[in-house]
């Protein structure tokens, strides 16, 4: 962004001759109602090249106006005309219509006159694509973020391109090339650009292999990812092909099956691609596993995070022993990140249980390289126990509260055992009244009373209503046909929609040339 001032010097005060006015100082001051003001007298739009900008819309994008008290250009520092200036120069370039912005001032006895030079970019008449045999011009045209009527913006072309390369290597065209040429004419100020696509032949995947690999067999690894061998079947499955991002996942992939399994120190140092002419690659995985890791001590203390594990602070809801038992990775366990995350849900919702719902636990992880083991201390803040204060529920715009209420097993007084809200959370789901995901959530909020906390059930409701129509033809009844209503969340005593009660109805009418059935059901 360019924002060029040009000066010029007062050639007189305003107790001499205004100079070229023919005004002495006693009617310059008249001219002005605020003698200490220095007003903004014009404000001009100059275009360098062709506009395709209109006036209206730049002014639109301006917060100084003819008339506004400018500043006086003798002040030194930036005046309150000057800051509206730059605020103007930095909407108009974030508007994209415009390679340049600059203002230029000219002084006078009775105020400053702007100019705003302005410099738009072509506007954008034509997009072509040339060499794509893969892709028709219309998919092209949805993946570029460039459209017809806007301005010529290279970096939006840059995007573009690496969007349409991104394209062709999804679908396995890795050595594809693509640029961009401009054709823009200064005079009219608008041009067209055309993607030159080179297509490439697919690359087929000739073999993968696991150089470094002992733990387990190359076909156990193979399975592991995405990237497979090239088969007889490929052009159904879609596999064999090579893939830029699948090849990414994969990495990610590879390195979770390792360390799931123990290996906390495998990684990857190179996937090397051994190339048979420019049709063929032979993948290479180049990996380190490591040493498998085995779960070592496992301890148990109180105390906060912040808190050094030396604290003489001791447990008081559980001891050791209990919380260690059922535990997934106990000592001699292989040691696994999933499996340590389990565990701590495990002891959470031990603690949950007993209203415990503050306990936080943290897990301490130290290895010994020398003996292949993973120490594991858990440190817990226990926190207090709380109660239920009351149940609230929201977001049921049609499903009655006592519907969602008799699902729950927790109840106000009771210990806010986390393990029954958790309970009631799928008993809630398994209505099939509200959304798969994310339909129904639980919370807690605090109350006044310390100990006290409201549980609150949050739903959204989906449509629980079903309207099936069909028709068919058989050699008794000729052609045949039925009509099937059903709702699964019905209130026949809530007009005029008669849902949110619970209830269940089937209505079924099926009709042919000799006979017609008639169902119906209440729950």
């Amino acid at each position: 962004m360019n924002n060029t001032w040009l000066h010029k010097a007062w050639p007189c005060g305003l107790a001499t001759l205004a100079c070229g006015t023919g005004l002495n100082a006693q009617d310059a001051a008249t001219a002005r109602p605020d003698p200490n003001a220095f007003p903004v007298l014009s404000i001009t739009l100059t275009n360098v090249g062709p506009q395709t900008v209109s006036d209206a819309l730049v002014r639109a994008h301006m917060s100084i106006k003819e008339g506004d008290d400018y500043g006086s250009p003798a002040l030194d520092g930036r005046t309150k005309g000057r800051q509206m200036v730059d605020q103007d120069v930095q909407s108009l370039q974030k508007t994209g219509y415009f390679l340049n912005v600059r203002v230029t001032e000219v002084a006078e006895e009775a105020g400053v006159r702007l100019t705003y030079i302005l410099q738009a970019k072509p506007k954008l008449t034509d997009i072509v694509f040339t060499g794509n045999k893969k892709y028709s011009n219309r998919r092209l045209l949805k993946a570029v973020t460039s459209k017809i009527g806007d301005p010529l913006d290279e970096r939006k072309l840059f995007s573009d391109v690496q969007a349409i390369r991104q394209k062709y290597q999804k679908a396995g065209y890795q050595r594809t090339e693509i640029k961009y040429v401009q054709n823009v004419d200064d005079r009219t100020g608008r041009g067209s650009v055309t993607f030159e696509i080179t297509e490439s032949p697919k690359v087929l995947i000739k073999d993968v292999t696991f150089e470094g690999a002992t733990a387990f067999t190359q076909r156990k690894l193979r399975k592991q990812i995405k990237t497979r061998r090239h088969w007889f079947l490929s052009f159904v499955t879609g596999s064999g092909v090579l893939k830029d991002d699948q090849l990414e996942d994969d990495h990610e992939k590879l390195a979770d099956f390792y360390r799931n399994n123990g290996y906390i120190d495998f990684e990857i140092k190179k996937v090397d691609p051994v190339y048979s002419g420019t049709r063929r690659v032979k993948l290479n995985f180049q990996v380190s596993e490591g040493r498998q890791y085995k779960v070592g001590s496992v301890g148990f203390e109180a105390g906060k995070k912040s808190e050094a594990a030396s604290t003489n602070s001791t447990l008081k809801v559980y001891s050791s022993t209990d919380l260690a038992t059922g535990l997934k990775m106990d000592a001699g366990k292989t040691f696994t990140p999933k499996g340590l995350n389990k565990d701590i849900e495990h002891i959470e919702d031990k603690y949950g249980s007993k209203g415990y719902i503050d306990a936080r636990i943290a897990a301490k992880k130290t290895p010994n390289i020398e003996t292949g083991t993973m120490d594991l201390n858990y440190r817990i803040e226990e926190g207090n126990k709380s109660y239920i204060e009351k149940v609230e529920i929201r977001g049921n715009t049609k499903t009655k509260d006592k519907v969602i209420r008799r699902e729950l097993s927790v109840f106000p007084g009771e210990v806010f055992d986390m393990t029954e809200v958790k309970r009631s959370k799928k008993r809630l789901e398994g209505l099939n009244y509200f959304d798969e995901q994310g339909g129904v959530e639980t919370t807690n909020e605090p109350t006044e009373v310390p100990d006290r906390r409201n549980l609150v059930v949050t739903v959204q409701e989906k449509s629980t209503g079903r309207l099936s129509l069909g028709a068919g033809f058989s050699s008794v009844d000729s052609v045949l046909g039925f009509v099937e209503l059903y709702e699964g969340n019905a209130d026949l005593a809530k007009a005029p929609t008669f849902k949110g009660g619970g209830q269940k109805y089937r209505l079924k009418v099926a009709f042919g040339a000799r006979r017609r059935d008639y169902e119906i059901s209440f729950i």
